[in-house]
């Protein structure tokens, strides 16, 4: 028993030994201030992390001007030009509009809905519609009309003018990322790739 109490304070011993060897080791080569660094850096990521968390949009300016922060500064690499050179137009009720406006935190009023298109000349167009502004028909109302009756949507053969307009807020970017807004109407067209819907700026 005794032999093995010895054993044990010899084993005990040792590890103490060891561990005092590697503390003094870490001390010498300057370790301790490496691992401070290291959480003060990594506080300091956490810190601009938080910083770049981006507040919730709600209003139809803030929504177009956080669409064209988007755009413009590089926050979502869905409003980027594409390569083939073919416009791109989101709607905000698609599932890339709904991941867009979770990137973006955009929260889009009940009703509401917008389409923002992606130029392949660095312009960039946000239609932003408000079920206010239009009688209280929302989005998706709009959207179920033109597909149970396009022709009521199509241009005017004479007038060459849309059939049907309504109110609409337009964000114009130019290329260098400088922003027009517009109270105007919008019509309904073709979406760029031929698969869908778009709203558009403009009586014809």
């Amino acid at each position: 028993m005794k032999k093995q109490k010895g054993q044990d304070l010899i084993e005990y011993a040792f590890l103490l030994a060891l561990i005092v060897a590697v503390g003094a080791g870490i001390y010498s080569a300057g370790m301790p201030h490496s691992i401070s660094n290291v959480f003060v850096q990594a506080g300091s990521l956490l810190g601009e992390a938080s910083k770049k968390q981006l507040s919730a949009v709600s209003s139809y300016d803030d929504i177009i001007k956080r669409l064209g922060e988007g755009r413009y500064q590089g926050l979502a690499d869905i409003l980027k030009e594409t390569p083939d050179g073919q416009a791109v137009d989101i709607d905000s009720d698609s599932a890339a509009g709904q991941q867009l406006a979770q990137k973006l935190n955009i929260q889009t009023k009940d009703g509401d809905g917008w389409f923002a298109r992606v130029n392949t000349n660095g312009y960039f167009i946000v239609s932003y519609y408000s079920a206010d502004a239009n009688k209280g028909v929302t989005f998706s109302q709009l959207k179920s009309d033109y597909k149970d009756n396009p022709g009521k949507y199509g241009k005017d053969p004479v007038t060459s003018r849309y059939k049907t307009t309504f109110k609409i807020n337009e964000g114009y970017y130019y290329p260098n990322g400088n922003l027009k807004t517009y109270n105007t109407v919008g019509h309904i067209e073709t979406s760029p790739n031929g698969s869908g819907m778009s709203i558009y700026p403009g009586a014809r």
